[in-house]
């Protein structure tokens, strides 16, 4: 019995407008810098990224809001155990968006005909075995 490792490709059907809201969101400013300051580190709260990036809080707080909706990072409330007030922590979750000419040719074919399109998300390991 032969063992050989695939890999195959999720596919997920995003609609065009998703993925430009999510490009968009990515744009903003301050967005690329609080997603690499999670990805240096561990979860955070929203005072600790705001002080780190030297940005206001109220904005910190209305980026990490943007990249929860769109799937980017988790949230999770907790309770400051000093103050006894409700605090947010920030996760950031793994994604990958690949973004071809491919992709950006049916993003403009689609927005014609507004329909969905299918983009490549990355790899998934799998074990086959070959019939014996």
């Amino acid at each position: 019995m032969i063992h050989r490792n695939i890999y195959r490709r999720r596919i997920i059907v995003m609609s065009e407008e998703y993925l430009r809201r999510k490009l968009r969101t990515l744009s903003k400013k301050y967005s690329m810098e609080i997603i690499s300051t999670l990805f240096r580190g561990d979860k955070k709260y929203v005072s600790q990224l705001s002080k780190e990036l030297y940005m206001p809080y109220a904005t910190v707080q209305q980026r990490v809001n943007e990249l929860e909706n769109m799937g980017l990072v988790k949230c999770f409330k907790t309770l400051d155990l000093t103050s006894r007030r409700p605090i947010k922590e920030v996760e950031l979750i793994n994604f990958q968006i690949i973004l071809s000419p491919r992709t950006i040719s049916q993003m403009v074919t689609s927005e014609q005909s507004n329909d969905s399109f299918k983009i490549g998300v990355g790899r998934r390991k799998e074990e086959a075995r070959e019939p014996t």
